[in-house]
């Protein structure tokens, strides 16, 4: 192949390859807008969308704005009011600096600025369409900007494809907002979607009030303050108590020098902090400001300057994970393992009444046989103790008329001829709901048996939470949760699925709506992950103490499903040891 001659790209083409880095998506969109108007010193910013942002994008904001002989350099690259030199870059304090964001995000869409500087009398207004000016004119406008973005990606086809659906667009600009209202609470933000309000912030007084107004009250009620200050460096905030907890990262916020930041080393810090008092799998909700001397951060890893480099990294892990433990009190607290559940008979008397049960209705059926006299058990035998797909009815039936103990409040132990059967409680259960409900969506039998409760119960939800009940409302209903929109942000729930176990005044609906918010569910077709998200969060935890009866209720229930050997996530529900495995184990062949 022939080499070929070196050019310099041309102007658009640079600007289309720029906003490929800057702008991903509607979301990213609107958060290097909101940023230019933090830094104009805007009091008041409105953020419009007309179908997740896809068909436009309005930000208007009372800040300083632009004199109108300026407008032409708003589209410019690296034209910037941020910095003057090469060596302003380590210390910049504002959002943006470079210069780049207007001019990408004109690259690929038709775009309007409309300003006016406190220092005019009238303001000005100016037109780009794929990076090339079509009007500039003057404008009346009070003191402050709008900026107006319509067809974006209209000129780059492969990359408008790429957009999720309206709804899952709009949902992460929820989340851009949502972020950035948090880190600036004394700012009034609204949010307006295909002319409804999504969300309308009155300027807090503090961070408290914010987040009451953000995630909840319930939320609200279980957060604690936590400080710390060492070697120049401050971190604090807002953290839940061990009592309360999500089952993902989605109301962990954390912000260096008030800039919304992603970091693995900071959520890491947050996650040894609670790794002896939260159960795996479960994060607290955290709203973490660290304040860093400009010089000790590097904003400029990620072109959207949302992942950052820190110098003195050690330090500041250190520094949070102490401020989180010292705050809450998190080491005078019992570790997870030695908690007991206060309402529950003590463990001794529980293996007592097992034992009592094994010595009324032992029989010899069920008493294991001599080696020269072992019969083919429930499940075909297998190296790796897993269970192979076979079984006899006769054997079945020998499974459920069984006697049962449980192991560690986790594991449903019990014996048929041949073999040792442990039973994992959390994953048999989870099999259960997601076949009962699956069932009853893919029917639209909605014969899920529901319990109505005896006092509704009243949820604050956040605004991503409130968008996946909307979308969801129907399927949920089929799940057996009767509930409503009960005005502005919160719910009414008058009646729950009565398989459930976890429902914890509203917790167990809580986690699921956000577990569709981080997988951006965005319709209400078959959902494997909300039917997933429904059994785990349902189903019987380990660590949850079971009766006798119950017991033989679960295992009757797994074995009347059609994938008894598995739950919904591909882990096995049971396992057995042979009397050969056994034997093996104790040297005795």
């Amino acid at each position: 192949m022939s080499r070929k001659q070196i050019r310099i790209l041309d102007t658009v083409s640079i600007d289309r390859i720029a906003a490929g880095e800057v702008i991903e998506r509607p979301a990213s969109v609107v958060k290097e807008l909101i940023e230019n108007s933090l830094d104009a010193g805007a009091s008041k910013i409105h953020v419009t969308i007309v179908e997740g942002g896809t068909t436009s994008i309005s930000v208007e904001d009372d800040g300083h704005g632009i004199p109108f002989r300026e407008l032409p350099l708003v589209f410019e690259r690296h034209a910037t009011s941020k910095i003057v030199s090469a060596a302003d870059i380590v210390q910049v304090e504002s959002f943006g600096f470079r210069g780049e964001a207007m001019a990408s995000i004109a690259s690929v869409s038709r775009c309007t600025v409309t300003s006016r500087s406190q220092d005019e009398d009238i303001g000005g207004m100016m037109r780009v369409c794929g990076g090339a000016t079509e009007r500039r004119e003057p404008a009346s406008r009070n003191r402050g900007t709008t900026i107006l973005v319509e067809d974006l990606f209209f000129n780059t086809p492969a990359r408008r494809k790429y957009l999720k659906t309206s709804a899952a667009e709009k949902k992460a600009i929820t989340n851009v907002v949502t972020s950035i209202a948090m880190a600036y609470p004394e700012i009034r933000f609204q949010l307006t979607a295909d002319t409804a309000p999504v969300l309308d912030l009155l300027a807090a007084d503090s961070l408290p009030a914010r987040v009451k107004d953000l995630l909840g009250g319930p939320a609200s009620e279980h957060l604690s303050r936590f400080e710390a200050e060492e070697g120049g460096i401050a971190v604090g905030g807002l953290a839940s108590r061990p009592t309360w907890t999500r089952p993902n990262r989605i109301q962990q916020f954390i912000f260096i020098n008030r800039r919304p930041v992603k970091s693995p080393l900071l959520s890491q810090a947050i996650a040894t902090a609670y790794k002896e008092v939260i159960p795996p799998g479960r994060h607290p909700v955290v709203i973490l400001f660290l304040q860093i001397p400009f010089g000790e951060v590097d904003i400029n890893v990620h072109p959207a300057k949302t992942e950052v480099r820190l110098m003195l990294e050690r330090t500041v892990f250190s520094l949070i994970n102490s401020a989180l433990r010292d705050g809450l009190n998190l080491r005078e607290l019992t570790p997870l393992t030695d908690i007991t559940r206060p309402d529950s008979p003590s463990l001794d008397s529980i293996n007592e009444a097992q034992n009592d049960y094994l010595k009324r209705h032992f029989t010899s059926k069920y008493s294991a046989p001599d080696s020269n006299s072992v019969q083919p058990g429930l499940f075909d035998s297998n190296p790796d103790s897993s269970v192979a797909p076979s079984q006899a009815s006769s054997e079945v039936s020998q499974l459920r008329s069984a006697p049962f103990w449980q192991l560690h409040r986790t594991y449903i132990c019990t014996q048929i001829k041949g073999a040792l059967v442990i039973i994992d409680q959390h994953n048999s259960h989870e099999r259960i709901l997601y076949n009962e409900a699956q069932a009853s969506i893919e029917e639209g039998s909605f014969a899920i048996p529901i319990q109505q409760l005896l006092f509704p119960v009243h949820l604050e939800l956040s605004p991503a939470q409130v968008q996946t009940f909307q979308s969801n409302q129907t399927q949920l209903q089929a799940l057996g949760f009767v509930a409503e929109a009960f005005g502005g942000q919160s719910i009414i729930v008058q009646g729950i699925p009565s398989s459930v176990k976890n429902w914890s005044e509203g917790q167990l609906l809580l986690d699921i709506l956000d577990d569709l918010s981080e997988t951006d569910q965005s319709s209400n077709a078959d959902s494997n992950d909300l039917l997933a998200s429904f059994a785990c969060h349902g189903a019987i935890r380990a660590g949850q103490l079971l009766t006798i009866p119950e017991m033989q209720n679960l295992v009757d229930k797994l074995f009347a499903t059609d994938i008894p050997l598995s739950c919904p996530h591909g882990r096995p529900t049971l396992i057995q040891f042979t009397i050969e495995d056994l034997e093996k184990r104790f040297g005795r062949r």
